[in-house]
This record gives C-alpha cells, sequence and structure tokens, in this order.
C-alpha cells in the first residue's frame, strides 16, 4: 500500500533539469529487512526493543532541558575542551550546513511513523539534486514574494540582526514571523535559518559582482540565469569538496570522485533506474542521519549574544551560561534558545561566522574553542534530543515519539531496512562483531566497556545477533573504527555514493558538465579554487 501522493504540480525546481520529480528507492533492494516480526506481539516486540534502544543512545550527561522553575545545568564553557565528546576534525557548522544539504535534496511530506512504508512510493518533493531549489523555490514568476521588485533578481532578507561591524541578516517574515522562505524547514532552528540567509545573501553578492558582463536592464534575465549558476556550482564544490571530505572517509570520497581516473565518478552501489536519481532510503533513513550525533546541546553565535532562560549549576548557585541551548522544550521568548519556526532572529544574534567554520586551535583550557568543535559521530545523541520540542506538546509525558533516537530507529524498522552488519557485508568491509557493537563503546580516543549495552544485548540477543539496526550500526561503526572523528566504511560509502551520484546524474551540475571546473574559473574576486564555507562567509562578508 502506499503513503505517498502523486507530486504536486508546480513543485518542480526553476532551472532547467532532466529530472522532474525523484523518488526514494532501495540501494539494497535484495536485502532483506532486519526485523521480521511473524506477527502483530512479535512487532510490538521490535518497537519496544527499539525504544530501549533509542534510551541506551540518549546521554543523560548534560541535562539542559528546562523544568517547569526554568532552571537547568548549563553547558561546559567555550574556553573549557570536552575531549571525550568533541570531535576536532568538525568544526560545528558543518552540522547545520549537512541539514541544509538534506533540505535541499529531500522531503517527504507524506510519510508517516505509525505506517508500513513502500518507499517506492514515496515521493520525494524536492528535486534529488545539488541545485538549491530550497532556495530558489519555484522562482521569481511563481514565487514572487521571495525577491525583490523591480527585476525581481535579488532575494529579499530580512532586518540586520549582526553586530556591528558584521551584517547579518534574518529571514523575510510575515507579520507573524512565519518565514518567506523556499522550503520552511530552513527555519527550523536559528543556525539553519542563518545558513539559508547566507546562501541568499551570496546569490545577491554574485549578482552585483556581475553588473559589469551584462549590458542593461535588458539582460536582467540573463544575468539572473547565469548568477543562479555559478551560486549552484559553487555550492555543489562546496559539498563535494569541503563537506564530503570532512564527514566521510576521505580514501573512500577519493575514490567515488574517482579523482585519479576518468570523467565519471566510481559508483557501485547508487545505481539509479533508468539514469534517473534517486533517494535511497538507506541514505535518507540511516546513513545521512549521523549529524544528529554530532550535534552540541548549546552554542555560542557571537560574542554578545546570550540566553536569557533561568539557569542553575547542580549545586543550586547561579551560573553564567556562555552558550546558547539548541532549544528549550516550551521556550518563553526566542532568546532563550536556538529553536525555530515562527522567532524572528533576536537583535544581535546573527551569527559569526568564525565560530561555527575554520580550523580549530589546540585544545587548551582557558583558552575559547573558536571555531567550536561538533560533537563526535558516535552512538550518543545529546540529552535535549530525547525531548523534541514540535512533538513534546502532541505525546504524553515521557512518551518515545518525542525522542529523536526512537524516530530514527522506527523509521528505519518501518521501512524495513536490512541490518547494518548484512550492509557490511554485501559490501565486503569489515564487519563489526557483537563485542564492539554491544559492550564497548568509545570514550575519547579511547574504546572503554559499555556495561549497559552488554546488559541490553545478553537479555535480547534474539532479536539483536547479527541484526543491528543500519542507523545505530552506522554511528557504532564511526565510533569504534573511527574514534567518532568521520562516517566508517559503511556509512562513507552510503553518504558518498549517494551524494556524488545525485551530482553526476543532474546532467546541468558542474559535476557532469565541466568536472574541472573550479570556482576560480568565474574570475570573480574571493572565489578561489580553495572555496569552502568559511571563504565563503568571507566572500559575502
Amino acid at each position: 500500500m502506499a503513503h505517498g501522493s502523486k507530486p504536486l504540480r508546480g513543485m518542480e525546481s526553476a532551472a532547467q533539469s532532466s529530472i522532474v520529480t525523484g523518488k526514494f528507492g532501495r540501494m539494497f533492494r535484495w536485502l532483506p529487512p532486519a526485523f521480521q516480526p511473524a506477527n502483530d506481539k512479535e512487532s510490538e516486540d521490535v518497537v519496544t526493543l527499539l525504544e530501549s534502544i533509542a534510551n541506551l543512545m540518549i546521554s543523560t550527561e548534560f541535562n539542559d532541558r528546562v523544568d517547569k522553575d526554568g532552571e537547568a545545568t548549563p553547558d561546559t564553557p567555550i574556553d573549557e575542551p570536552e575531549p571525550d565528546d568533541e570531535n576536532r576534525n568538525i568544526a560545528a557548522g558543518y552540522t547545520y550546513f549537512g541539514q541544509f544539504v538534506d533540505h535541499d535534496i529531500t522531503f517527504d511530506p507524506a510519510s508517516s511513523l505509525q505506517k508500513e512504508n513502500d518507499p517506492d512510493a514515496l515521493e520525494d518533493f524536492r528535486t534529488p539534486r545539488l541545485d538549491l531549489d530550497s532556495l530558489y523555490g519555484r522562482g521569481p514568476d511563481d514565487q514572487p514574494y521571495l525577491f525583490l521588485r523591480p527585476g525581481r533578481s535579488l532575494f529579499i532578507l530580512g532586518p540586520d540582526r549582526g553586530v556591528a561591524p558584521m551584517r547579518r541578516f534574518d529571514l523575510a517574515r510575515t507579520p507573524d514571523n512565519t518565514a518567506l522562505i523556499g522550503d520552511k524547514r530552513n527555519d527550523e532552528n536559528k543556525i539553519v535559518s542563518q545558513i539559508h540567509a547566507l546562501f541568499l545573501a551570496f546569490h545577491n553578492k554574485v549578482f552585483a559582482d556581475l553588473a559589469s558582463r551584462f549590458a542593461g536592464p535588458q539582460d536582467q534575465q540573463a544575468r539572473f540565469l547565469e548568477t543562479q549558476r555559478i551560486v549552484r556550482w559553487c555550492y555543489q564544490w562546496i559539498v563535494l569538496n569541503d563537506f564530503l571530505p570532512k564527514i566521510c572517509k576521505p580514501s573512500v570520497v577519493k575514490t567515488v570522485m574517482n579523482a585519479d581516473g576518468g570523467r565519471a565518478p566510481k559508483l557501485e552501489i547508487y545505481q539509479p533506474h533508468s539514469n534517473s536519481a534517486y533517494i535511497p532510503v538507506e541514505f535518507s533513513v540511516a546513513a545521512y542521519r549521523f549529524g544528529h550525533s554530532m550535534v552540541r546541546p548549546s552554542y555560542l553565535l557571537n560574542d554578545v549574544a546570550k540566553s536569557t532562560a533561568k539557569f542553575k549549576s547542580k549545586g543550586g548557585k547561579t551560573t553564567p551560561f556562555s552558550r546558547i541551548p539548541i532549544f528549550v522544550p516550551v521556550s518563553a521568548a526566542p532568546t532563550d534558545a536556538v529553536n525555530g519556526f515562527g522567532e524572528a532572529l533576536p537583535v544581535a544574534w546573527g551569527i559569526d561566522w568564525k565560530f561555527f567554520f575554520g580550523t580549530m586551535p589546540a585544545a587548551t583550557k582557558g583558552v575559547r574553542q573558536i571555531p567550536q568543535p561538533s560533537y563526535r559521530i558516535d552512538a550518543t545523541l545529546v540529552d535535549p534530543l530525547g525531548a523534541l520540542p514540535e512533538f513534546v506538546p502532541q505525546f504524553p509525558a515521557g512518551s518515545p515519539f518525542a525522542s529523536l533516537a526512537f524516530r530514527n530507529l522506527l523509521r528505519g524498522f518501518r521501512m524495513g531496512l536490512p541490518s547494518g552488519q548484512a550492509v557490511a557485508r554485501f559490501l565486503e568491509t569489515n564487519v563489526l562483531s557483537e563485542e564492539n557493537l554491544w559492550t564497548k563503546k568509545g570514550k575519547g580516543d579511547s574504546v572503554v566497556a559499555w556495561p549497559e549495552g552488554k546488559n541490553f544485548y545478553n537479555a535480547n540477543k534474539r532479536w539483536l545477533l547479527g541484526r543491528a539496526p543500519l542507523w545505530f550500526y552506522i554511528l557504532k561503526e564511526a565510533e569504534i573504527d573511527e574514534k567518532g572523528h568521520r562516517l566508517g566504511e559503511v556509512g562513507s560509502r552510503i553518504v558518498a555514493e549517494t551524494i556524488v551520484g545525485l551530482a553526476w546524474h543532474d546532467h546541468f551540475s558542474y559535476r557532469f558538465q565541466n568536472p574541472k571546473w573550479t570556482p576560480a574559473d568565474e574570475q570573480i574576486a574571493g572565489l578561489t579554487k580553495n572555496l569552502d564555507m568559511l571563504e565563503l562567509t568571507k566572500y559575502v562578508g
């Protein structure tokens, strides 16, 4: 039974494309589901099992959810390194840039966690390409409210919320603070909304820099399209050459990109039908959800912004809170946390991007960690992700459905994803032992005993032996094999092949049209062959 729907008319990208809509599909369609309950009772048992795994994955270390009195324990100050948790190979901004990329390539509004889902029947309402349709929407003709008059060539930006001399714009909003953007999910939190605003400003800057190349008003449309191409290609460049080598094993990315070979990338497991790109559910429901483990409980946005929520230390003494929490379940004010959806960016909360992108200094106590490191890619999620604010009002207190870990695991079960072990065998790579999966865990760069996992495994060996949920397996692989610094072999193969495959099967991408292109070829000051996210923020200014 299909639980998707036909594509909405007009949801196609504004740009030319050989792909009109895309479906989700299976990458390992021949592998059996990890769990195959024989009846309703066994199905309920599996759901209970997944709830228990989710509880094991949610950390109890941070406790920065606000209680009824608005009090909580603050996070570690920014000048105190956290060697057990922090991943000093990936700056914190890439957590949310990864979310921005996800919103660009996938959107399934009809999928249900409560029903069995047929991946071949789910529609991806986003074009499965790195084309920034989440930014450009349906274009100036169909969504003119995104663009400035006259000309409809520049994006409308909201008020400046930067700390002088920085200019940092909020998104344009309606009177009730609904964001006027191509994808509402990019207002999900204040960090991803600032990344969206950054790319809006990037388009506007490129458009301005192209002025001398176009004679007059009659060339506005051509200038807009050329701007759009440059912005898209620079974005694709950053995804393939900055983002992927950070989150995946560089050796896997190099192999998939076929850097030393011919024109085409080396795609072994990403094999679209009829040459039409698709989103594998093994990618969208499991592998690409690695970013959830990278989320910190709180962030410093700049040198000025502070949370107005009340916080106390465990001993009851009032403690300065140097970072702003990712969210509080019921936010009393936009200045409490980085909650999004209908919350305008507060004054002086514009992000100073050096806090989120760049090379991290040595971890030294008393020295501010700028940029802030992400957390390690591992099978532990920070405590606030156990009670997502958008779901807390919908479910009774303590319901697992408010837990991000449970929702991820349940979706994988409903989608019939194969086990991590089955996928590793298919890829002919090292298979994590049951010992490493369930009796050990990463602590910094060390591997230590995990008594809670061992006890849980021994009590549920009937279901778990050789059948780790794919998402959990990929996180444990990163945790054990890569010390949480990057994805392991299975996770890297799925993520790298999918993203490179999407770029290759888009015949309007730079990767297909001109594989040797670099941003420097555009001959625009500030766009260099070394363009990365930090350099992009400097170009935008």
